[in-house]
């Protein structure tokens, strides 16, 4: 690897288009981009002792207690001098962990985690094609970001925007489809709420409300142009 080189954990925060884009960007910039899928248990410890100058950033992880990526390794990884960011995902979670021991941050979803007012993992939790890590439900904080931009741009109410957050937090993330959200919400919300958000429900608008993914992106934008 070149002694630019940008490590990314990544997966389900990031569709096939965005990596090429990625290593187009990479090569602008005369980074190496290597690409790894997300973390788990020990990845990290494999990355102690390569060249100082990499730059490490964790977006995407596996989720189980005996999988995920621990406060322990990230510890060992920065005291052994590496650079290490989060966002989206794991990497939100781990960078708001661990922040004060030299972590760093970025994106919307790191700084809910770190101010509070988002607590649990299970609000990045989601299902995804093991084949291509193409997302198949809908993680809450997603949610969250649309019904708070629908509140900012007055299409809902705060009122119908607290309604359908409780509506999506009801469904088990493993059942969180955009059609069985939709159903749950024209069920429990006043029509013309339910119609503003249908429309960002449709398949091809998915994307363009993933946080997760827009803040994946402007990660590895980051560290490729630092």
């Amino acid at each position: 690897m070149s002694a630019s080189t940008v490590t990314v954990f990544t997966g389900p925060s990031l569709r096939p288009a965005d990596l090429t884009h990625l290593h187009r960007l990479a090569e602008d910039h005369d980074r190496a981009l290597d690409l790894r899928p997300p973390v788990r248990r020990h990845d990290l410890a494999s990355l102690i002792g390569t060249e100082s100058t990499r730059k490490i950033v964790m977006l995407d992880g596996e989720f189980g207690q005996s999988l995920a990526v621990s406060v322990t390794e990230v510890r060992a990884l920065l005291f052994a001098g590496h650079r290490l960011t989060g966002a989206s995902s794991m990497g939100a979670l781990r960078a708001a962990e661990c922040r004060t021991i030299g972590m760093t941050g970025s994106g919307w979803v790191y700084e809910r985690y770190a101010n509070g007012s988002i607590e649990s993992d299970g609000e990045v939790a989601l299902l995804y094609d093991p084949e291509d890590y193409t997302p198949v439900t809908i993680p809450l904080v997603n949610v969250r970001w649309l019904l708070a931009e629908r509140v900012r741009d007055e299409d809902l109410s705060a009122e119908e925007a607290r309604t359908a957050l409780e509506i999506a937090r009801s469904v088990n993330f493993r059942a969180r489809r955009h059609p069985v959200l939709l159903k749950q919400w024209r069920r429990g919300l006043p029509e013309g709420a339910a119609t503003v958000l249908e429309e960002h429900l449709a398949d091809e608008r998915l994307d363009d409300w993933d946080r997760k993914r827009l803040d994946a992106l402007e990660a590895v934008r980051a560290a490729l142009a630092s």
